[in-house]
């Protein structure tokens, strides 16, 4: 069954309309006619709708029955994401929202290449991060968050957090993490790599500062990989 992310207040009601986006791939991509069933999801859970009315600009459907997802992580981590050159950004969206990331929270540091998000970038990343979500079967998208400095990472980053580095060499991540954790923040570097008075308010911030293996990697790569140990650990 087909899965569409709407707006949490959509599924309290009995009745949903969806526009835009949802309405042309419904009505011109997939092709669907009313009484197929679909599947609407938001804020970890989900329900099962009936489409009453069919067309580009607007489809109507009437929600059958309403259950929490089950496919949601059980533990809420935020990523901090540096901006990266050229579609870089976006592949880590897709990849990381599949793997379970709640929140992505874009931002800039001193060896930073790329240091603007412009409103039309940044409602890419939304958009990436909806559809990654949907096609992951996940109960909800993670939010993008606005861009921030370094300085300002450590005043919105929930509690711990922890930084990917490559000066690190002897703590990995997969035995740097809590046990018993609610939520928790992973810091990956930009391309230019993170400068050691970077490291130093980190750790002056409560930071833990760990390896992802003795190979330099890609910042892309180095994001996608932390996420994908960090979930294996704790999800």
């Amino acid at each position: 069954m087909h899965r569409f992310i709407v707006r949490a207040a959509a599924l309290a009601q009995d009745s949903v309309t969806l526009e835009a986006a949802h309405a042309r791939q419904i009505a011109v991509v997939l092709r669907m006619q009313p009484g197929d069933e679909i599947t609407l999801v938001a804020g970890g859970s989900e329900a099962r709708a009936s489409i009453e009315s069919v067309s580009p600009e607007r489809v109507v459907a009437r929600i059958r029955d309403r259950i929490a997802s089950a496919t949601e992580p059980t533990v809420e981590l935020t990523l901090a994401l540096p901006l990266l050159r050229g579609d870089r950004s976006e592949e880590v969206v897709e990849a990381v929202t599949q793997l379970g990331v709640a929140r992505i929270l874009p931002y800039v540091s001193t060896r930073s290449v790329v240091r603007a998000l412009g409103d039309a970038k940044r409602e890419r990343w939304e958009r990436i991060a909806r559809e990654s979500a949907e096609t992951a079967r996940r109960g909800r998208a993670p939010a993008v968050g606005t861009l921030r400095t370094w300085d300002e990472l450590f005043d919105v980053l929930p509690r711990p957090i922890v930084i990917a580095w490559e000066g690190e060499r002897d703590q990995r991540l997969r035995d740097a993490l809590p046990k018993d954790l609610v939520a928790f923040s992973l810091v990956i570097g930009p391309e230019g790599g993170l400068a050691e008075e970077e490291i130093a308010l980190a750790r002056a911030n409560g930071a833990i500062v760990v390896s992802l293996g003795r190979r330099n990697l890609r910042a892309e790569t180095a994001a996608i990989a932390a996420v994908a140990i960090a979930m294996d650990v704790v999800d």
